[in-house]
């Protein structure tokens, strides 16, 4: 982790999808020095830490249950790309906006990326800028960002959206 990791776009983010999404009582936790932040609501949560070399995504569900490693990336910037695009996702379902998801997943996998399958359902995406382990049917989609600046995420999912 970079000392200069600023937390601060993504945490302003977290804020802004999750109200948009009605999440209750969203908040974000101070970074700590160990990489780790968190961003929390009452209805679910994501943690953000970096260890191994890998920041990795932990989420706390609706029934408080953890699930850990659910996504893991190379860099912040991809990590932060991830976030935007599932907390907008959220929101924009909520707002009963198109979905984007289904037409990048109509694509295939971008074919600018290799695929390492894990596991089954599983796949570590390549390329020369990082690597991120996802599961389907999100790695196909994310296939599709991961060469998106974050700004060009955050134009894309925030059309339509008064």
């Amino acid at each position: 982790m970079s000392d200069s990791t600023d937390f601060s776009p993504l945490s302003a983010s977290w804020l802004y999808w999750a109200g948009l999404a009605g999440l209750t009582n969203p908040q974000v936790s101070d970074a700590r020095s160990d990489g780790e932040v968190r961003f929390t609501s009452e209805d679910f949560s994501f943690h953000l830490r970096h260890s191994g070399g890998w920041w990795t995504i932990d989420t706390v569900d609706d029934r408080g249950q953890l699930h850990t490693d659910t996504a893991k990336f190379t860099t912040f910037e991809l990590a932060e790309k991830y976030l935007i695009w599932q907390w907008s996702s959220t929101a924009r379902n909520v707002l009963r906006r198109p979905r984007l998801g289904p037409k990048l997943y109509s694509l295939g996998h971008n074919s600018n990326i290799q695929f390492i399958p894990i596991k089954e359902g599983i796949y570590e995406l390549r390329t020369p800028d990082g690597r991120a382990v996802l599961m389907e049917p999100v790695a196909t989609i994310f296939s599709h960002l991961i060469f998106k600046s974050a700004d060009e995420i955050d134009q894309m999912v925030k059309e339509g959206i008064a």
